[in-house]
C-alpha cells in the first residue's frame, strides 16, 4: 500500500533524510521501518498494560489464597493443641 505525505516542513525532511543515511536506509525504508515501529510498539504497550493487570489479578489472588492457608492452618494448630490438652486430661 502507498502512502504519501505532503508539505512537510523542509527542515523535518531533512532530519528524517539524515537518520535514514545514518541507518543506511532511504528515506522511504527509513519512514516504512519508522511507521511499523510505531504501530508494533503501541500493539505491544497494549498487550504489556493487559498482562500487567493480569499478574496483578494473579497477586492478589494468590494473597487471599496464602491468608485462607494460614488461617486454616492456625485452626488446624488450635485443634491440635484442644486434643492434646484433651488426652492430657484423659
Amino acid at each position: 500500500m502507498e502512502i504519501k505525505v505532503r508539505e512537510l516542513d523542509p527542515v523535518v525532511v531533512k532530519h528524517i533524510d539524515e537518520r535514514a543515511k545514518q541507518r543506511g536506509l532511504s528515506r522511504q525504508h527509513y519512514l516504512k521501518e519508522l511507521i511499523e515501529n510505531y504501530v508494533m510498539q503501541k500493539e505491544l504497550n497494549e498487550t504489556d498494560q493487559a498482562h500487567k493487570l493480569l499478574i496483578e489479578k494473579n497477586t492478589e489472588a494468590l494473597n487471599r489464597f496464602s491468608e485462607q492457608v494460614q488461617r486454616q492452618n492456625e485452626w488446624m494448630e488450635s485443634m491440635s493443641d484442644d486434643m492434646d490438652a484433651v488426652r492430657e486430661e484423659g
